[in-house]
């Protein structure tokens, strides 16, 4: 982005079109997007560039996404289980199934 003109007091005057832009990159980036993936949809945005690439990012993103699910649903159930079976007393020494879940972790 282009640096922002200033006022004679020095303020930075930022025109709509930044703070749009910013607010995309903000959201872009709470949807999972990297930086560098964001920056590619910006470029095809301001070169009106193929929606065949924009669709291509946001599918290898979707496929990333639901991976990152899956992953997390199985730590979720791991976790659940070994709660349920950890009795939440006791001296560690005589074997925790929440730390030896984690120590037999493959993945």
């Amino acid at each position: 982005m282009p640096p922002p003109r200033r006022t004679d007091a020095n303020y930075r005057r930022y025109p709509l079109e930044a703070v749009d832009r910013l607010q995309f990159i903000v959201h872009a980036k709470q949807w999972g997007f990297t930086l560098q993936e964001i920056r590619e949809l910006l470029m095809l945005q301001d070169a009106n560039g193929d929606r065949a690439q924009a669709k291509r990012i946001a599918s290898e993103k979707l496929h990333k996404v639901r991976e990152q699910i899956k992953h997390l649903t199985r730590i979720e159930a791991v976790l659940s289980k070994t709660l349920d079976e950890c009795a939440g007393a006791g001296p560690m020494q005589e074997g925790c199934p929440i730390v030896e879940a984690i120590a037999e972790q493959t993945e």
